[in-house]
Parts: structure tokens; C-alpha cells; sequence
């Protein structure tokens, strides 16, 4: 009998200190690379020191205030410091596909046309930031910019950012297969990135892969480099063949029969 209970209290210790372990760990992924991690890293490293002396020293008074105001005022300022980390934790949560699901909005042929696009402006050195709306709605960004609810084409995505027009600064947000805005200002990521030569595009382009589920897809002016940002990461130097297999799987849209080339 008492084995048993003993048997059982162990592995309710063990559930416990899995399920503290996954989240702890969870929140190490999420916040290590941000610039808040530091003063994350200083307020508990205050709060442990005082913790410390308060128990060594017998510090009543130190001890009333740490557990009564100075633990509730950590807890407060750590969801004011890692808001924007929250918010996309919270927006990465509600869309998992447990939750949520986006329809098959893309249709080959566009995703076609929109690689060509891609392939055209790397060769001319036209910067250029897409963004493809998924399951969490890109109304805010949109009204940041212009809007336009065109329907998508190389040739206007030429036009659009070439450096001579109005709107080849910003974002474009693509809903379906559709330009829904151009000139969109994107959020520019606070990550800590360990290539400094990638510029405001890039960050922007991260930046809006943190804010929502959206993919982004960047071209640099200065190279013509193709890259995709999803969920906060950067992917570097694709060609148009792998950016279209990329958004095949990302945007959830079957692959077509026949080989495309993409000029």
C-alpha cells in the first residue's frame, strides 16, 4: 500500500518536473535572442541575490517585501518588457493548425507568375518585400499603405517597386492571389541577428514573420538575394526553384504536374 502511494507521489514529481522543464525551455526559445533576455537575466539575478540574503541573514523585513511586492512587481514588469514577445507566442498559438486552418487561397498558376515576378526582380536589383496573409488577418498592415485589391502580375510587380515609382517603399501584402496593399509598413524585428550586413528590409521582413503567421518573401537591392522569413526565421539565398517549393508547402498549395521554368 504505502509502496504504491510512494510509487505514485514519485511520478507525479517526475509529471511536474517534465512539464516545468517543456515550459521553461520554451520560454528560453522564445525570448533568448531578444533584446529583453538581458534585463530578464538582471531582474532574477537581483531577485535571486536578494533572496539569498534574506534567508542567510534572517532578513524578516526583506523577506516580507520580496514575496509581497517585489515578486508581483517582477511578475508585472516581465509581461510589460516581453509584450511584443507575448503577443507573438499568443498569434503563433491561435494559429497552429490544432486551432485553425487556411483555405487553399493560392492557385498554381499564381504561384507561377508570383516566382517569375521574384525571379525578374533579383535580376534587375528591384528590392521588394510580399507578404502572404494566411490565417491571421493583415487589415492593420494594410491600412498602413495603400490599398489596391489587384489581382496579381509580373508586370505590376515590376511597377511597383521599381525606385522611380511611389510605392516601391514598404511591404506588399498578397491575399489569395491578389495585392491587397503596397507601401505597407512592416514591424522591423528587435532580434539580435548575427549577419549585420542584412538591412531594414530583412529585419522588416522578420519583423512581420514574428508579428503574424504570414510568409514573407524579401529580395535584396543591393544583391538580388532571394529570402523567405517565417515564424522569426530567415532563409537566405534561394533560388526561384526552391522559393516555389517553400511556398508550395508554406501556403499549403499541391504542386503541379508539369514543371514550370521559371525565367
Amino acid at each position: 500500500m504505502w509502496d504504491w502511494i510512494m510509487i505514485k507521489d514519485a511520478l507525479r514529481a517526475i509529471v511536474e518536473i517534465f512539464i516545468l522543464w517543456v515550459f521553461l525551455y520554451q520560454i528560453y526559445r522564445a525570448f533568448h535572442a531578444t533584446r529583453g533576455a538581458r534585463i530578464m537575466v538582471g531582474l532574477f539575478a537581483c531577485f535571486l541575490a536578494l533572496v539569498v540574503l534574506a534567508f542567510f541573514f534572517q532578513l524578516n523585513v526583506i523577506s516580507w517585501i520580496l514575496t509581497r511586492i517585489f515578486a508581483p512587481g517582477l511578475a508585472l514588469a516581465l509581461v510589460v518588457i516581453f509584450q511584443p514577445e507575448l503577443r507573438v507566442g499568443l498569434a503563433k498559438l491561435g494559429s497552429h493548425p490544432f486551432f485553425s486552418s487556411f483555405a487553399k487561397l493560392q492557385r498554381v498558376d499564381f504561384l507561377d507568375n508570383f516566382c517569375k515576378a521574384v525571379s525578374k526582380l533579383s535580376n534587375q536589383r528591384f528590392g521588394a518585400l510580399f507578404a502572404f496573409e494566411r490565417s491571421i488577418s493583415m487589415k492593420p498592415i494594410e491600412d498602413s499603405g495603400v490599398k489596391l485589391d489587384a489581382i496579381f502580375s509580373p508586370e505590376l510587380a515590376l511597377t511597383i517597386f521599381h525606385t522611380k515609382t511611389a510605392l516601391h517603399d514598404g511591404g506588399v501584402v498578397i491575399s489569395g492571389d491578389r495585392i491587397s496593399a503596397a507601401a505597407c509598413v512592416f514591424p522591423v524585428s528587435q532580434k539580435e541577428m548575427s549577419d549585420r550586413t542584412l538591412g531594414l528590409r530583412h529585419r522588416a521582413g522578420v519583423g512581420m514573420s514574428e508579428e503574424s503567421d504570414c510568409v514573407v518573401v524579401v529580395v535584396s537591392e543591393e544583391t538580388g538575394a532571394i529570402a523567405l522569413a517565417v515564424g522569426g526565421k530567415l532563409e537566405r539565398n534561394l533560388t526561384p526553384e526552391q522559393l516555389k517549393g517553400r511556398l508550395e508547402e508554406l501556403l499549403n498549395i499541391s504542386p503541379s504536374n508539369e514543371k514550370t521554368a521559371i525565367a
